[in-house]
């Protein structure tokens, strides 16, 4: 049976108040504007060996949503990514990053993933909440850079520093499984604030705010961040390059060739995902010049200096702009670098590929002339 999915947008259906009025009136969906407050402007790769791929890397302003934040009354919150849903059955399209069904298919997959019907997935939240839980907030990037740097918010809303938040939209059984999460909140200790209990499932909220759900960094994000860990804006000497290690998928065939290369160059070739939380912070907050594939541990690229380098390896079925935006958020220079796929790449996110250690070297030197 076909089954229609029914999306509102609060700025046609709520009322459109100031953000120091957002949650006084009592109306059941409020929403302030906040023009301006994130200004993402972004610079030209300072290398590119694929010009073909130039139209994913603009200069110039970023296009993104209009920041909004949004009060509801009398809702639930489905699932660990923070999907609003009012008793009408309506979904708040702010409340979700995607809307193509193999988004939703796979949020679906999370909700039901945390209680596979043993019994009812209902819990309720009496007092206000503020939540920040987003789309796929069990990667080390999104869970960071899309979930807790919005926590930036609190000091701007009115009373929202003394409402309980949702971060990751999982329960402590299931963040103990992510071992990122917890990690974090040690790293950050009582600047966490207090949080509501949630296990992802779903739970009616008398009183629910919310930032519109955006994924990708920006200067506001990765601003608190920094602050939020200690790290200071001077650019570090070190030069790292991530590793992928043991993984088993998305590796780089020719990895040992280009760690050889660049150990001669004088990099540190690091896994940060094997160190907690505030010292992935620490390491890449000394780095100058950070290399590494595509994937969550860039993400650590927020906590480098202003001034330093970021150089992105990646392949033909994976050229996006992510890491690009994130230099231009935490102002870093950037370089990518387009390999080859191996074998099997019907599925690109996973797929190996190979880096020439040429264009690798290039990258580097155009990265290092421009810090």
């Amino acid at each position: 049976m076909e089954k229609t999915l029914n999306v509102i947008d609060i700025t046609r259906a709520g009322v459109e108040v100031g953000l120091t009025d957002l949650g006084r009136g009592g109306d059941p969906l409020a929403y302030a504007r906040v023009p301006g407050e994130s200004p993402l402007i972004l610079a030209a790769p300072v290398f590119l060996n694929r010009t073909e791929f130039a139209a994913v890397f603009p200069s110039g302003a970023a296009r993104r949503s209009e920041d909004v934040i949004c009060a509801v009354q009398d809702c639930f919150l489905l699932g660990p990514f923070g999907a609003v849903v009012l008793p009408t059955g309506q979904l708040l399209r702010q409340s979700v990053i995607n809307l193509d069904g193999d988004a939703l298919q796979y949020s679906l997959a999370q909700f039901t993933g945390q209680y596979p019907g043993a019994h009812i997935p209902w819990s309720s939240a009496e007092a206000p909440v503020f939540a920040v839980n987003s789309y796929a907030t069990n990667n080390y990037f999104h869970f960071m850079i899309d979930s807790l740097a919005n926590l930036h918010w609190r000091a701007r809303v009115p009373g929202a520093a003394d409402m309980k938040c949702i971060i990751s939209g999982y329960g402590p059984a299931a963040e103990a499984t992510l071992p990122f999460i917890p990690s974090a909140y040690a790293a950050m200790g009582s600047g966490i604030g207090a949080r509501q209990a949630f296990e992802g499932t779903l739970m009616f909220c008398r009183s629910l705010v919310f930032p519109r759900r955006i994924t990708g960094a920006d200067p506001a994000r990765i601003a608190w961040l920094r602050g939020s860990f200690g790290v200071t804006d001077t650019c570090g000497p070190d030069k790292l390059y991530i590793a992928r290690g043991d993984a088993q998928r998305r590796r780089i065939v020719n990895e040992r060739d280009i760690i050889a290369h660049l150990e001669k160059r004088g990099f540190l070739c690091v896994t940060p995902g094997a160190l907690p939380v505030r010292d992935q912070a620490a390491l890449f907050a000394r780095a100058r010049v950070v290399v590494g594939p595509h994937g969550a541990g860039l993400a650590n690229c927020a906590f480098m200096g202003p001034g330093g380098a970021l150089v992105e390896l990646t392949h033909t079925g994976r050229v996006v702009g992510t890491y690009h935006e994130l230099a231009g958020a935490a102002g870093l220079a950037y370089g990518v670098v387009v390999g080859e796929t191996r074998g099997d790449a019907r599925q690109p996110i996973l797929a190996d590929f190979a880096i020439d250690i040429g264009e690798l070297e290039a990258a580097i030197a155009a990265a290092e002339r421009n810090i």
